[in-house]
Parts: structure tokens; sequence; C-alpha cells
């Protein structure tokens, strides 16, 4: 059902079908808010991934920080060349998911100092630090071969259009800055560095800045390459049938691999298990004001957090009553909690919405359940699994556990 190289607008009717056929006769079974994930949706982007990546040599870890669910770990262990973690806890998790030793996993994180390498490297393979002040603080304590350690390099070239999620931003902290990394290569020449990463890209459909970044790379540091072990270039960039400069991202990996280096690595988390996440949501109230007619939903932003800060309006499926953009009644939907800004955004729809309406928003399989926020009490959704079998399958149930935990002392009464 779910194509390679599919539009996204073929993809979102994809997944309407998909709820529709699987998930809709049985919303009997789920109590909403609910997070869905489709698996069949998860193992089409990394068959789009692997298609684009496999014949140019490109190895793809994925990007834990968006969604570490076991079971999406799981399923992509057996599918990628590793992971990628930020922090030691996500490392440590990935570890625990898998076993010891299943895949290799690589950090690259502003969490690593000389207080926290041990730690470090007892869980994580390959250690891409931030700084060349970290590098040098790393290197008066690392022993042996492992981790390999690598070096974080910012570029600057960016297509993202928002400063707040722009990793090449004026002043960015993420990692080493063109001017001091060349200056660097030509002074300290690379030593003890066995790869090198750059991420510069955030939700983008180009591949230009990657591609800038490259070419960049490969003049700056032409001495330094062909001694190295590995290069990671990011992730950040959508599927690949929705991104352009493929050919040019081609083209120039070939020539970074005539240069010597033996592994590229790309790293992509959003791309991956962003449109494989559903929240299902039902209306708990219709209100009529003066300026426009709101349905209250039995979620908030507060589940889908970069809807609010980001100003992003999902797509919406609503069975039975499917949006209407051109006609039909409009809405301004909205959580339930007291937040006057909880709101997803103004959507028309062929029909009147009425109590109970069952409402799907799409895309938010990264980066919702990562940051749930617990406010007022409201309990995080159930998470469900869709299996390419069609089983629905209940991963956790819905919680305030952790509102419960926020305010208790530990060990008082």
């Amino acid at each position: 059902m779910f194509s390679i190289g599919s539009s996204e607008q073929q993809r979102f009717q994809d997944i309407r079908l998909c709820l529709e056929r699987d998930v809709v006769p049985r919303l009997g079974e789920i109590r909403t808010p609910a997070l869905l994930y489709l698996d069949a949706v998860l193992h089409a982007n990394v068959d789009e991934y692997l298609d684009f990546l496999a014949p140019l040599q490109v190895d793809l870890l994925y990007s834990v920080k968006p969604c570490t669910l076991d079971f999406v770990v799981t399923q992509l262990a057996g599918r990628t060349a590793g992971f990628d973690a930020c922090t030691t806890a996500e490392a440590r998790l990935v570890r625990e998911i898998l076993g010891p030793g299943a895949k290799p996993v690589h950090l690259t994180g502003l969490g690593v100092s000389q207080q926290t390498w041990p730690e470090v490297a007892a869980v994580a393979d390959y250690v891409n630090v931030n700084s060349l002040s970290t590098l040098d603080r790393v290197r008066s304590v690392h022993k042996g071969l492992k981790p390999r350690v690598g070096l974080r390099v910012n570029p600057k070239f960016s297509t993202a259009k928002d400063l707040r999620y722009d990793p090449a931003r004026p002043g960015s902290k993420l990692g080493v800055p063109p001017g001091l990394f060349e200056r660097w290569v030509v002074e300290d020449g690379g030593r003890g560095v066995s790869g090198l990463h750059f991420h510069i890209a955030c939700e983008s459909s180009s591949l230009g800045a990657v591609v800038s970044s490259l070419d960049w790379l490969t003049t700056v540091a032409a001495p330094l390459l062909p001694r190295l072990e590995y290069l990671n270039v990011g992730g950040g960039w959508l599927r690949p049938g929705v991104v352009d400069g493929r050919e040019d991202f081609a083209e120039m990996t070939r020539g970074v691999r005539a240069l010597g280096v033996p592994t590229i690595l790309t790293e992509p988390g959003t791309g991956v298990v962003r449109d494989a996440g559903v929240l299902a949501t039902r209306v708990l109230d219709v209100i009529d004001t003066d300026d426009v007619t709101v349905a209250v939903v039995d979620t908030t932003v507060g589940h889908a957090p970069e809807v609010f800060e980001y100003a992003w309006a999902p797509e919406v499926h609503a069975p039975g009553n499917e949006p209407s953009p051109e006609s039909g009644r409009e809405y301004e939907i909205a959580g339930c909690s007291p937040l006057a800004g909880d709101v997803f955004g103004r959507y028309r729809f062929r029909d009147p919405l009425r109590v109970g309406q069952p409402l799907f928003f799409l895309q938010l399989g990264a980066y919702a359940q990562a940051r749930w926020s617990s406010f007022t009490g409201l309990p995080w959704p159930s998470v469900h699994r869709l299996t390419r079998t069609g089983e629905l399958l209940t991963a956790q149930g819905s919680s305030d556990l952790a509102y419960r935990s926020l305010w208790r002392s530990h060990g008082q009464r």
C-alpha cells in the first residue's frame, strides 16, 4: 500500500485508507487520546532510504531522539547499520532493548566531558564531540581503541526557514564553525580523530545544504579525509522521494569516497518515523464563539509540542467527514487544557462536527511522545502499534504517572 517515492499527498491518502481499513472499525478498542504507530509506513520509509542510499554505498543510521520506542528500535535494528544517540541515557536504552553489541551505537552530544567519559565510553562505539576544547579534554582521558572519537563540524550551510530549529544558524552551539575548523586542520592535522560529523538540516526538503557542506569539506579537509574511518553527513532531510538534490548528493558522495573515506553515514530520524505516527482523538465539545466555532478534543498540543512551538497545523483525517478546504464549515480544533493557545489549527469539514467524532492528526510519529507534557495532569496518550499483518497491539496504557511523580517528594509523605 505504501509505495517508495510517493508524494506527500499520496502518502497522506494511503495513510487515510489504512486507518479506514484497519483502525476505524476497531475504534471501540482504543481509548483516546492514543498515539498509533503504523509498522507498514515505518518499513516503507526505510525501504525508500535504502533504495536511494544502497547504490551509493552510504550506510543508514537511525537517530533515536524523535522516537525511541522499543518496537521501533527493534524493527530498525535489522534494517540499519546502527543508531545515533544524543545522550548516554539514549545510548544505554538502545543497548538494553537490543542487547550488548547487537548494533553499533554512535553518540553525538554536548554532554561529553572528562567527568562523563567513562560512562560515555561504556555505551558508545563512536563518539562525536562537539568542540575542539572538548576534544582536547577527551584526548587526555581516552584510553584504548574504543570508542572511536570523531569531531562535529558546522559548515554553516542552511536551508531552514526558522532560526529556532536551524542547526546552522548564526551563533549555533552545534559543532566547530568553519574558520576555526579550517585552522585546526592546518595546525593539528586531525590528530587522534577517526571521523567527522555534521548535521545542518532540519525537516529539509532539499539536499542542497548537505551537498554544499560536502563540497566545502573536500576542499578544506582534503589532507585529512584519506585518514578518516568515517564521515557522518547527518540527517534532517525528509524521505528521498520528496527531497530535491538527489543527483547532486549522489555525485558528491562518490567524490568523497574517491578521496579515500571508506564509510559514509547518514542518520535521519524524523524522516523515518514522522508519518508512521498518528494521534487519535475525539471531539469532546463544540462551542460557538463570536469569531469561529471551536471543537474541543480530548488531547492537547502538549501531546504534540511542535504544533504549538512552530505554529504548524497537522493534516487531519475525520472518518466519514473529511476536511474540505474550499467549502464546508470552519472549526478551530482546540485541546482540552486550560491553556488559551492550546490550538491545533483551523480546518473546514464537509459536515458539522459532532461530539464523539474521531479525528486523526497525521505526521506525529516524531517528537510527540519524546516531548509530551503532563500539564495539569492530563494523562499521556496510550500507545498502540498496527503491525504489517493487521494486528492492533497496545504498547502502553494511558497514564498520569509522570504528573504525579513530578510533584511528589521522594521518601516523604
